[in-house]
């Protein structure tokens, strides 16, 4: 037999489990002497065989054991206890998630610190923790747009690309998150065509950028890769915005005065939710807390999952059933009791009676 607890914590589990059982015993003989005291108020012990003479307190006992053997089988049932084997089949499902990460210049800023770049990092990271069945890909953009990472289930390959991005990965300027939604569909046509399927419903496009757009209208672009897949934004930034200034090599080769070298970049939240509408997703603007990643995560389990793999294992069976309804007959048998305790005391009233009419 096997528990639901490692094998390590059963010492732990049994204490609990003894503190709980004793606590109750203790509770039970506790409110046992509180309805003593109570009738003891108006009948003084010496006398309650006389004018009670229906009245046992060995009629209460079966309350107490019933109760308390209830209360152990809810111990019982709540370790889960698990014997006999059989054949079950083990489904796993997952959905395919799209990272688009903009990494144009306007993302080394420090709103929010250390930079929104590392933030945006640092949200995919806590993202792949709560789903670590999912296949993930990395697309990143800035003036142009480029597939990192193919959709895979390694997250270690994953992560090993999401730390080697920066703001240098792409050379050209400027932020197109049109074409990385571009490059989303081609991606998903590709694994499409290499690993067969072509469900829509399980397809998932994640933009995290600052919504700052320098090229193309991203939304149209949106309205048509909606039909492939939803698409969700998180907003990086601040919407006051923060001065960001060109960087050092940059001034080098060109010649203005140090104010136009530097421009306020503002987080464009009503692009990201036009794209996000468009796309029949959700837009959510970055938390310092998970906060923005629950709510992503809550999204994504209502989209529907692909079956990635379906075996059969001989695995033990939760038997947690019989020591649940074992303790709901206890609890039942204790209410009938309790139903039968007037006819028990009219039944020995009646015996005693039949004496004394003799």
């Amino acid at each position: 037999m096997q528990f639901a607890f490692p094998i390590a914590q059963t010492p732990l589990w049994a204490a609990v489990a003894a503190g709980a059982l004793a606590g109750a015993f203790l509770l039970l003989r506790l409110l046992e002497r509180r309805h003593e005291g109570r009738l003891h108020v108006f009948v003084e012990a010496s006398l309650v065989g006389r004018l009670m003479p229906a009245y046992t307190l060995r009629a209460r006992r079966p309350l107490f054991w019933l109760t308390l053997a209830g209360v152990l089988f809810l111990l019982l049932a709540a370790a889960q206890p698990h014997w006999g084997k059989k054949w079950t089949p083990i489904t796993k499902t997952s959905r395919d998630i799209l990272v688009l990460l903009d990494v144009s210049c306007s993302m080394t800023a420090q709103n929010p610190p250390p930079t929104r770049l590392d933030r945006a990092r640092q949200k995919i990271e806590s993202l792949l923790e709560k789903c670590p069945a999912d296949r993930f890909g990395l697309i990143v953009f800035s003036g142009e747009a480029a597939c990192m990472c193919p959709l895979t289930l390694d997250q270690g390959y994953f992560r090993s690309i999401l730390d080697a991005v920066n703001a240098d990965t792409l050379s050209m300027e400027g932020s197109d998150l049109a074409s990385a939604l571009l490059e989303a569909h081609d991606a998903f046509e590709a694994d499409a065509q290499r690993f067969g399927g072509s469900e829509n419903n399980n397809r998932i496009v994640l933009v995290l950028s600052d919504g700052e757009e320098t090229a193309s209208d991203a939304v149209e672009t949106a309205k048509k890769i909606g039909a492939l897949g939803s698409i969700y934004t998180l907003g990086i930034g601040d919407p006051q915005g923060v001065v960001i200034e060109f960087p050092e090599w940059m001034r080098q080769y060109v010649r203005m005065p140090d104010e136009k070298l530097t421009h306020i970049s503002k987080l464009d939240e009503e692009t990201l939710t036009k794209i996000a509408i468009a796309g029949n997703g959700a837009y959510v603007r970055i938390t310092p807390d998970n906060a923005d990643i629950n709510f992503i995560h809550g999204e994504f389990e209502n989209v529907h999952g692909k079956t990635a793999s379906d075996t059969m294992r001989f695995r033990l069976v939760n038997r947690y059933r019989w020591p649940l309804v074992a303790a709901w007959v206890c609890f039942a048998a204790e209410g009938l009791w309790l139903g039968l305790l007037p006819w028990i005391r009219r039944r020995r009233l009646k015996r005693m009676e039949v004496p004394a009419h003799a």
